[in-house]
């Protein structure tokens, strides 16, 4: 489960600590969060859980939950793995909440400066020629107004998500 907007710059401040207990008394199991930013792992039935941990979070942030199987799936299927695997700052997975509609992926568009986007299954993959912050990408979700939420993690974030998933 990703929680986008956590404890960037002073606002949204959340304790993985606090949001351990959280995730847990809401049935959660084995949960496990990783770095400071809303990444968590966990055993749960994932229909409804993005609305219901929404709802008890004292912040007020868009959730979004993939099963394991749809992380492995998001990293696997990257159009640029060795860029990834060389440059893992560079290259970013944009989480979604719903597939993005033809007409949405069309007003995205696939290039803009250096910068590259590709479409897979409720993830986009972001391909940054410079910094992430201030990349023409960002112009470009905000040209396409969508009401999707979109929540991304560079590479090295994705693929220790699916490690977390695999642990015992």
């Amino acid at each position: 489960m990703l929680l986008r907007g956590i404890n960037v710059g002073r606002h949204n401040r959340l304790a993985m600590a606090d949001l351990r207990v959280l995730l847990a008394d809401l049935g959660c199991r084995d949960v496990t969060t990783h770095l400071n930013s809303g990444n968590a792992v966990v055993t749960a039935d994932p229909d409804g859980l993005a609305e219901r941990v929404a709802a008890a979070l004292p912040v007020r942030v868009p959730v979004v939950v993939f099963t394991a199987a749809e992380l492995r799936e998001a990293v696997e299927n990257c159009p640029w793995s060795e860029r990834a695997r060389t440059s893992p700052k560079q290259v970013h997975v944009g989480y979604l909440d719903r597939p993005l509609s033809t007409k949405e992926v069309d007003r995205l568009g696939t290039r803009h400066g250096d910068d590259e986007v590709a479409v897979g299954r409720r993830v986009l993959y972001l391909s940054y020629a410079g910094p992430s912050t201030g990349s023409p990408l960002e112009a470009a979700f905000t040209r396409a107004r969508t009401d999707v939420v979109l929540t991304t993690r560079n590479w090295s974030t994705a693929t220790r998500l699916v490690d977390l998933t695999r642990s015992p």
